[in-house]
């Protein structure tokens, strides 16, 4: 309610009337508007100005605006009212006094007006501002209490505002620290780079935001602290302000200090596991490598039969040994994360006929059946790791085998449907034995785990394989698992991703790998330098190569086997590593130094050595050496070692085929094996004649599975070959691969002897045997 103009001058003793445009403005405003006199009373005001104090406006006329400020903010009021003598327009934020006595949290906008000879007028216009005074006592509070050190930046990177947590990290005073550079914060050593990124910031245009950055803070008591400092940028009346917030890391730096520590623990525990899986590897297989080699070349002499049955036994748990360690470095490989796969072409009915054969005795001692079911609409040829494919198919039948006791193994091989990869293919392994129970067929996959984990268990094993069979399986892009089977026994189940491959990519693929077995044959005289500090392992070498044409050098430690190189030219050095004097590594480095400096050609080096880990060839090659063999070595892969690596030093000249490691028995059915071929020969010409390709598959797969048998691996590669063109129904090229093998029968009966074999042929011809596969 606004009063009477005339009675609210007559209240204040005014002579003048009150301007009429005046009183309506101020009448209809909706905000808090009031006037008043020189001397601070008020001569008009509307009701909303009132009533946001408790009063009526006639209450409030003619009183001095003292009754509408508490006491203890009058003093900021009255110095408004002063500066406005000078500025024509003041704003101040004080606590209102209310009629009931209660406060409230106001602010005002003063201006002023001349009148009546220079006698100044003021009009105050008032806003309630009690919810955002408590919202801003919220927000100082907030900013008070926050864990992390807040401070207000100006443009010159004074410190205007500090929070207590800036003292408690800082030892501060925040009196102490305003009107100060913030860099009064840092190390001595740090403030000058930190002004001159601080004015980086400031002065871009890019977005206001810096993000977290790790700093070292300085206490004022001198000590140094990690600090992380956040920045934003906050356009204000007064200008450009920082809010730098500062985080305590040092709980975290401890963290990260502990965990580094815990790494470097880990690190340096596992280093020293590998350290001693090396030292374990090159410890068991040096002696490993002898007992097998002694045990292999008394396998071939003239043993009576218990002899040989304890030898058999001898040998097959030295195996067994071997696979064990294997295994054990296999397990350290994919801790490592170093276990890697190939990815090659290769025929799948090839990788899966290997682990059929590997396993044939196995299957045939314990009386169980094995049957095969590969879906006919499978392609055949694929891009993948076959070894480490037919390492797992080994492990699942191994483990179908073991646990059982009678029935049989079935193989199931489709394509894999809703697998995330095109082209996987699965896998199913079922047997009839004793099964897995339900709360273990997780715990298997583990390592060193199995159902039976007792003492008195029944079965042996590790328990490794099915562990480094799901790493092998992940890393193909498959998963392994136990599938519910009804009935007694179990049946696991895998996929793999296998891309398809091309036929052509395939056989090119073996003809490489088989090129290495049809280069069989040694110069006369060629020269080997065998490195070798162990007396019993240069033993053995030697006893591998008695009878081979070839002239053998030795030398003790590596020093010796460089001498020996500058002074001699050797076809192949075999290098062990670990000697006494100079390692192997370090004796081919030298070698190849003064090769290369001299101009000599380069030796063949291939390291012969116990280490077996991860990166073992690796540091071979890249010390020099042209290939790799790990010991325990079997005479075959020795010597068609020496055949690949010696043979680039022979292009014409007289050659002398090694003979490889057959037993006494199986030498003396050579013959008659040959004899044999030669009437499958006439047997597969005919079936070419009238097209019949089954027959002539068939014999070829026999024959590529006893060729190498019987020391005639030509025979073997060939049978390959003709089994796969009988696939294709290709008539041309089984008609080649079998002149070729015509070829090969013609060679192998000249080395053995052509009077020898005739008889053999006509002996068989007077029994009327069957064609294929009859000798012995």
């Amino acid at each position: 309610m606004i009063l009477n103009p005339s009675d609210a001058l007559a209240k204040v003793g005014a002579s003048q009337a009150f301007p009429e445009e005046v009183r309506s403005v101020i009448t209809n405003a909706v905000v808090g508007l009031a006037y008043l006199n020189a001397e601070g009373r008020f001569i008009t005001l509307n009701s909303v100005y009132a009533e946001a104090l408790g009063w009526t406006a006639e209450e409030l006329l003619g009183q001095n605006w003292h009754v509408t400020v508490y006491a203890g903010d009058r003093e900021r009021v009255v110095d408004a009212h002063a500066k406005i003598q000078d500025t024509g327009r003041m704003s101040v934020e004080f606590r209102g006094q209310c009629k009931n006595g209660s406060l409230t949290y106001q602010a005002l906008i003063l201006s002023r007006t001349l009148a009546n000879g220079g006698v100044a007028g003021f009009h105050h216009l008032r806003f309630g501002i009690t919810k955002y005074q408590i919202h801003q006592e919220a927000l100082l509070l907030a900013v008070e209490c926050s864990p992390n050190g807040l401070l207000m930046l100006n443009a010159r990177g004074e410190i205007q505002t500090a929070n207590a947590m800036v003292e408690k990290l800082f030892g501060y005073t925040r009196q102490e620290l305003l009107g100060h550079p913030v860099e009064i914060l840092l190390p001595q050593r740090l403030r000058q780079r930190h002004v001159g990124l601080r004015r980086e910031f400031t002065e871009s245009n890019a977005a206001g935001m810096m993000p977290g950055r790790d700093l070292v803070g300085l206490r004022k008591d001198g000590e140094e602290i990690p600090v992380q400092v956040h920045v934003n940028t906050i356009e204000a009346p007064s200008g450009k302000l920082s809010l730098a917030t500062i985080v305590d890391i040092a709980e975290r730096q401890r963290y990260r200090e502990q965990l580094e520590m815990a790494k470097h623990a880990a690190e340096s525990a596992n280093q020293a596991k590998s350290d001693f899986l090396a030292r374990m590897s090159h410890e068991i297989r040096t002696p490993m490598n002898l007992i097998m080699g002694m045990n292999a070349l008394l396998l071939d002499s003239n043993l009576d039969a218990k002899q040989r049955k304890h030898m058999e036994i001898s040998y097959r748990n030295v195996r067994r040994l071997l696979r064990l360690i294997n295994g054990i470095l296999d397990l350290s490989k994919v801790e490592a994360g170093k276990l890697t796969l190939d990815m090659v072409p290769f025929s799948l009915q090839d990788a899966l006929e290997e682990s059929s054969t590997t396993l044939a005795t196995a299957i045939e001692d314990k009386g169980l059946r094995l049957s095969w079911q590969v879906d006919p609409g499978l392609w055949p040829y694929r891009m993948g790791d076959p070894e480490r494919l037919h390492q797992v198919l080994l492990n699942l039948l191994s483990n179908a085998i073991k646990f059982t006791a009678s029935g049989s193994i079935h193989v199931k091989v489709t394509p894999a449907e809703s697998q995330p990869f095109k082209d996987s293919v699965r896998f199913e392994v079922s047997d009839t034995g004793c099964g897995i129970p339900q709360d273990k067929r997780e715990l298997i996959f583990d390592a060193f785990q199995q159902v039976e984990g007792s003492m008195n268990r029944t079965y042996e094993g590790t328990g490794l394989g099915l562990s480094i069979a799901k790493t092998l399986v992940e890393m193909m892009g498959g998963k392994i698992w136990v599938e519910p089977k009804e009935g007694p026994g179990t049946t696991f189940v895998f996929t793999a991703a296998l891309p398809r491959a091309t036929r052509n990519s395939v056989m090119k693929r073996e003809e490489e790998l088989n090129r290495a077995i049809k280069s069989r044959y040694l110069k006369a005289g060629t020269r080997l330098l065998i490195v070798e500090d162990n007396e019993e392992n240069l033993f053995l070498l030697q006893s591998y190569l008695e009878g081979q044409p070839v002239t053998i050098d030795t030398a003790p430690n590596g020093l010796e086997a460089v001498n020996k190189r500058k002074h001699s030219q050797y076809d192949l050095i075999l290098m062990d590593i670990q000697m006494p004097v100079m390692d192997g590594h370090t004796a081919t480095r030298e070698i190849r130094k003064w090769e290369a400096a001299t101009g000599t050609p380069a030796a063949r080096i291939v390291a012969l050595t116990a280490h077996a880990l991860t990166g073992a060839a690796a540091q071979c090659k890249e010390a020099g050496c042209d290939g790799y063999l790990t010991k325990p070595v079997q005479r075959r892969d020795l010597l068609q070692t020496i055949a690949r690596f010696a043979a680039n030093h022979e292009a014409n000249g007289d050659k002398t085929e090694y003979k490889a490691a057959l037993p006494s028995g199986i030498l003396a059915l050579r013959p008659n094996y040959l004899a044999n071929r030669h009437k499958d020969l006439e047997t597969m010409r005919e079936a070419l004649a009238r097209e019949d390709f089954a027959v002539i598959k068939r014999i070829g797969h026999d024959c590529k599975g006893t060729g190498i048998g019987y020391g005639f691996p030509e025979v073997a590669v060939l049978g390959k070959s003709l089994e796969q063109a009988a696939i294709a129904c290709d008539h041309t090229e089984v008609a080649a691969q079998l002149e070729d093998l015509k070829a090969s029968l013609l060679g192998s009966q000249e080395t053995l002897g052509s009077q020898e074999t005739t008889a053999a042929l006509e002996a068989l011809g007077s029994q009327k045997t069957p064609g294929s596969l009859q000798a012995g």
